[in-house]
């Protein structure tokens, strides 16, 4: 009876584990074939859209962290967005949002080092967000 037991914990253990880092599918970006970025107001309410479920409304909150949004820059093909929020406390965390599927998924600072370079692979500037708030690069 315990065997069988430690069995099913075991087995309902793995599965925990396996399924507790989602698997997030980035299809190749295109690149901007303009000399310019468009970001329109659909493109702003993702932004803010990113921002609210992070900081549910805490305006005291916002205006004390470092709010970085990338994206890739051709608005075509604008579907991945990956934001990292650096806190008062020195705290980071990192949010990553499909708009197609309208889903949100928290990541860790080691999956968001990974999804990064993905997401902006065609954007010239890499290191530049496509949305900031209280980061000198804006």
């Amino acid at each position: 009876m315990k065997l069988s037991l430690s069995a099913v914990v075991l087995s309902c253990l793995c599965c925990f584990v396996l399924t507790s880092h989602a698997e997030i599918n980035i299809k190749k970006c295109q690149p901007n074939q303009n000399d310019y970025i468009i970001f329109d107001e659909y493109d702003s309410n993702i932004a803010e859209k990113i921002i609210d479920f992070k900081l549910h409304n805490q305006p005291e909150k916002r205006e004390s962290s470092i709010i970085k949004i990338f994206a890739n820059e051709n608005n075509d093909d604008r579907n991945d967005w990956i934001a990292s929020f650096l806190f008062d406390d020195q705290s980071e965390q990192y949010l990553f949002y499909q708009v197609d599927q309208d889903n949100f998924v928290e990541v860790d600072k080691k999956q968001f080092e990974a999804l990064l370079p993905k997401i902006v692979e065609c954007n010239p500037n890499k290191q530049v967000p496509i949305y900031s708030e209280n980061f000198d690069e804006d």
